[in-house]
């Protein structure tokens, strides 16, 4: 019978019979995503008419609170709000477009390292082969996410004392769902679509919740704390946020080697057909 220490040392010696490899593309995947980060992320300049609103409300209502907020734009002019709404669209737009970007490449180079190393010989060109097959389901499930939130934003405006626990269960279920999914779709299946895959990680994340609850539930305590101290110590600082970039990604990558380690452990143990 599988347990999470045996699944997780597993994880490891992958990782350090391959460390030389797994942490040069580290290194390159947290360069390039800092420097787009740095050419695509929006100036201070830009959301300056935000940062107002943040600190008027701050101010006036003592805390930053949903409720808080609401008040603050009803307040404003309709010039204002005009004049408001092009700019929270734009800086909404480009944040987003530079999450998922830096994510997108990041996360499909791990996924394709470990395949490439666990079924291939390394070489530049197998991880090309693999990351060109691997990015677009990536790609699928983040755009997953669009529909997601416009369905919690309906039902949170219906159901507003509980919209705060309800996105922060929902946010939670879908992170959970992303990193089983990512551990999923390692190995090519032939033939199988995105949906079909989609019902193996969710048979996969019921079947097995016991070995994946602790590994994700470490891996969103631990981004959590890497991101709150990068937040405090980076300022800004190129250096140190690539720093903490190398962590979040390696600590991504032992995540994701245990995930798929118990995926196919579990499946030559109990096969399964997810249309069951």
């Amino acid at each position: 019978m599988l347990s999470f220490s045996s699944v997780l040392s597993d994880a490891r010696n992958f990782i350090s019979n391959n460390f030389t490899i797994i942490v040069t593309i580290v290194v390159i995947l947290s360069i390039i995503t800092q420097m787009i980060n740095v050419l695509l992320s929006p100036s201070i300049e830009t959301i300056s008419p935000i940062k107002s609103i943040l600190e008027q409300t701050i101010q006036q209502y003592g805390e930053l609170s949903a409720e808080a907020l609401t008040n603050t734009l009803n307040s404003l002019s309709e010039q204002q709000k005009q004049q408001l709404v092009p700019v929270a669209m734009s800086f909404l737009f480009k944040v987003g477009l530079v999450f998922l970007v830096t994510n997108l490449i990041a996360m499909s180079c791990v996924l394709a390292t470990i395949y490439t190393i666990s079924a291939q010989q390394f070489s530049l060109n197998n991880l090309l082969q693999s990351l060109i097959k691997i990015a677009p389901q990536i790609l699928f499930f983040m755009l997953l996410a669009i529909p997601g939130f416009i369905i919690l934003s309906l039902v949170a405006s219906v159901l507003a004392p509980i919209a705060a626990p309800l996105g922060m269960l929902a946010a939670v279920f879908y992170m959970a769902a992303y990193i089983v999914f990512l551990a999923v779709i390692i190995d090519p299946m032939p033939y199988a679509g995105f949906i079909y895959k989609l019902k193996i990680t969710l048979h996969f994340l019921r079947r097995e919740m016991r070995l994946i609850l602790p590994m994700v539930a470490i891996w969103l305590l631990a981004s959590f704390l890497l991101k709150a101290m990068a937040g405090m110590l980076a300022d800004n600082n190129f250096i140190v946020e690539t720093i903490f970039s190398v962590f979040k990604l390696l600590l991504s990558f032992l995540t994701v080697c245990y995930l798929y380690r118990l995926y196919s452990l579990s499946n030559n143990m109990l096969p399964y057909d997810a249309r069951n």
